[in-house]
């Protein structure tokens, strides 16, 4: 049986189990290395004195001795041993720090088999050449050294701009806006004059964003793309191949990346025409597929999280809902509520995040009536002082059904504080002046008016003109002032129009 020729030993220094075992695996069976294994930093620093070893894999997050100090340690004892630093994306600016104190690399987590061999094959390489320079005239020696420091450097600039694109990403929680900045981020970080991304729709990629090219909507079909979908990695054409973007022939390499959700090809992002006129390198292809992974994820957590947000605001809503069914005299109540308020906030020129908040926390305002008994909330006459100490728990009621959420911080103020009183004689807290949230108080404003101007089971309303008079009559006591005269500014306060909804 013909034996497997080593290509290199390698230590991991991980203190998972399972990563440690996974990346042997990798090395021995894929990568044709000899492997050994430290449980943690202290592990790792003592079979370094006791072996001798080509490549270092460690962990970053390590108990007792974390992946820099032993990085540390390493180059105490053997300054040339390259160490390569296991890390996720979000310490990328650890990475940064660690390549400063000498890593030679850095793989990020969840990683693929062919990086990993990739790197060590790199670096193995790199030794080899370096080992032979040494035997060599001193001046090649000292200009091998110099090319790799030149290459360090520009892996470094590489980290930073990775880092700030991760960055920028984290911060779009709209996914039209990424489909808009994805094509801008990876011109950046590679260079390149021209760039497309697009959707995978109905046997098309329907670009969604492009510099330095007028594509469009590209056929799938006899194209770069169906190896892309198939196999589910990236393409690479070469010059004389026929460009996706134009039907031209490429005077320049292309380079497809898919970008993937639950192992299918969703989307495509294309690359070409680097500024410098040199091909892709291996690194480079793996920093896109990285690049192209943490695009993905950022989307699909974007789309999870609408999918979730929907649902979670149609629960609300039908909450809202069998409450005025049970009162059918507030019925809509409380859409006028949210749209009374938005007039107000229109006329006070509030930010779209308050309106945002106006918006539905109008709608919940009520929410926790849900918790009031049937008798007491339709209660044809007046309330006894038991049943009005129960109805004046709905803020508060509200409050804990949204409060676990942590969606609704600011729409949240609306539920509990709308029956709160600017001159402090409010519930269910008793805060006066602007110890109440504005939108609070704006809320407050809407909500008497539409009780003024609604029939109840144990009154009519008292008309357009009362309401007026009677918020006037409590400005600056129940209600702030400014809020009152910003209502009698809008449509529903001049008596315009009256939302029977």
């Amino acid at each position: 049986m013909e034996m497997k020729k080593e290509r290199g030993r390698v230590l991991i220094v991980d203190d998972d189990p399972l990563m440690r075992g996974l990346l042997s695996d990798m090395l021995y069976n894929v990568g044709s290395y000899k492997t050994d294994v430290a449980v943690d930093g202290f592990d790792g620093i003592g079979k370094i004195k006791n072996n001798e070893y080509d490549i270092v894999f460690a962990d970053m997050s390590m108990p007792r001795l974390n992946g820099m100090d032993f990085l540390k340690e390493i180059k105490k004892i053997n300054s040339s041993m390259p160490v390569v630093i296991i890390t996720g994306i979000s310490s990328v600016d650890m990475a940064v720090n660690a390549m400063k104190e000498g890593a030679q690399d850095f793989i990020t987590k969840p990683f693929r088999i062919d990086t990993v061999i990739s790197i060590a094959d790199r670096i193995t390489g790199e030794r080899k050449l370096l080992n032979l320079n040494k035997i060599a005239v001193k001046d090649d020696y000292e200009a091998s050294v110099g090319k790799l420091k030149a290459e360090l450097s520009k892996k470094l600039q590489e980290i930073g701009i990775f880092q700030s694109i991760s960055t920028e990403l984290d911060g779009l929680c709209d996914n039209k806006e990424i489909f808009e900045s994805i094509v801008a981020m990876a011109s950046k970080l590679f260079a390149v004059k021209e760039a497309s991304f697009g959707a995978i729709e109905n046997g098309h990629l329907k670009i969604k964003g492009t510099i330095g090219t007028m594509a469009k909507d590209i056929s799938i079909a006899n194209s770069i793309f169906e190896n892309v979908i198939k196999k589910k990695t990236f393409c690479l054409a070469s010059l004389g191949e026929i460009s996706p973007h134009n039907g031209s022939l490429l005077t320049s390499p292309f380079l497809s990346v898919p970008l993937t959700i639950n192992n299918e090809v969703f989307g495509i992002l294309n690359l070409s025409n680097k500024a410098d006129g040199t091909t892709f390198t291996d690194d480079e292809i793996r920093l896109a597929l990285t690049f192209a992974e943490k695009a993905a994820m950022r989307i699909e957590n974007n789309a999870l999280y609408e999918v979730f947000y929907a649902n979670l605001m149609n629960t609300l809503k039908s909450l809202v809902i069998s409450i005025e069914a049970r009162d059918p005299y507030t019925k809509h109540h409380s859409e006028r509520v949210s749209l009374y308020s938005l007039q107000i906030a229109d006329v006070m020129n509030l930010g779209a995040e308050d309106k945002d908040a106006i918006r539905f926390g109008g709608y919940l305002h009520d929410i926790g009536k849900i918790g009031v008994r049937d008798t007491v909330l339709v209660k044809p006459g007046m309330l006894t002082p038991e049943e009005t100490t129960e109805i004046r728990l709905h803020p508060v009621i509200g409050y804990n059904i949204l409060e676990p959420l942590k969606f609704f911080p600011d729409e949240m103020d609306i539920v509990r504080y709308h029956h709160e009183k600017f001159d402090g004689s409010g519930y269910p807290d008793g805060l006066a002046g602007d110890d109440i949230p504005l939108i609070a108080r704006i809320a407050a404003v809407a909500d008497t008016y539409d009780a003024m101007t609604s029939s109840r089971p144990y009154r009519n309303s008292i008309g357009h003109d009362i309401a007026i008079k009677e918020l006037k009559t409590g400005s600056s006591s129940q209600f702030e002032g400014e809020i009152v005269l910003a209502f009698l500014q809008t449509p529903v306060g001049k008596g315009e129009e009256r939302l029977l909804l």
